[in-house]
């Protein structure tokens, strides 16, 4: 038997049943700038929304779903039922969590390195009412920025991600090396 593709991670996730500024409930808007994702529904319900040179994109997700999506895809995720359980298949492996995932805060959030540091990070804590907490503020200055983009890139097209995408690769260009090893 031959096992996944090298640098391929497989994960189980539970979308956020937490409601967010726009009132619907789901997880942190972002994209990657380097790793290809997919998502095989298990159970529940919910959609994608996705923005690309495609444009904004709505994908309903059931259990069985599968999609795939690129990088630098803005995807949302956005649990209908509160019970949206998905299979995550990511290539680059520990990328992600590396500092390739990047997270559609205000374009003033993203245009500072250390703000934008400041905003994505998590304490260091047990405690899991304090940490779902910042959790739930992280995503909801993304969604802030994310229904920004999402509005514009309605108005005019897949080139309002520009600036989205120069920032981006800026915010992760010092970690590249690193990633090689």
């Amino acid at each position: 038997m031959s096992g996944f593709p090298g640098g391929t991670a497989v994960s189980r996730i539970r979308v956020y049943d937490w409601p967010t500024p726009d009132g619907v409930w789901g997880g942190t808007p972002h994209l990657h700038t380097t790793s290809t994702e997919g998502y095989v529904v298990l159970s529940g319900t919910g959609t994608l929304e996705t923005l690309s040179g495609d444009g904004y994109g709505e994908h309903p997700l059931t259990a069985g779903t599968v999609l795939w999506f690129t990088p630098g895809t803005v995807h949302r995720l956005v649990n209908t039922g509160r019970d949206l359980e998905i299979l995550v298949v990511m290539s680059n492996a520990g990328l992600p969590e590396a500092g390739d995932a990047v997270m559609t805060f205000p374009p003033e959030t993203l245009a500072d390195p250390a703000a934008y540091a400041a905003a994505a990070a998590l304490p260091a804590t047990e405690d899991s009412e304090e940490l779902a907490a910042a959790a739930r503020r992280r995503r909801d200055l993304a969604i802030t920025g994310y229904l920004d983009l999402r509005e514009r890139v309605r108005a005019e097209g897949p080139r309002a991600l520009e600036p989205l995408h120069r920032a981006a690769a800026a915010l992760v260009r010092d970690r590249v090396e690193t990633w090689r090893e």
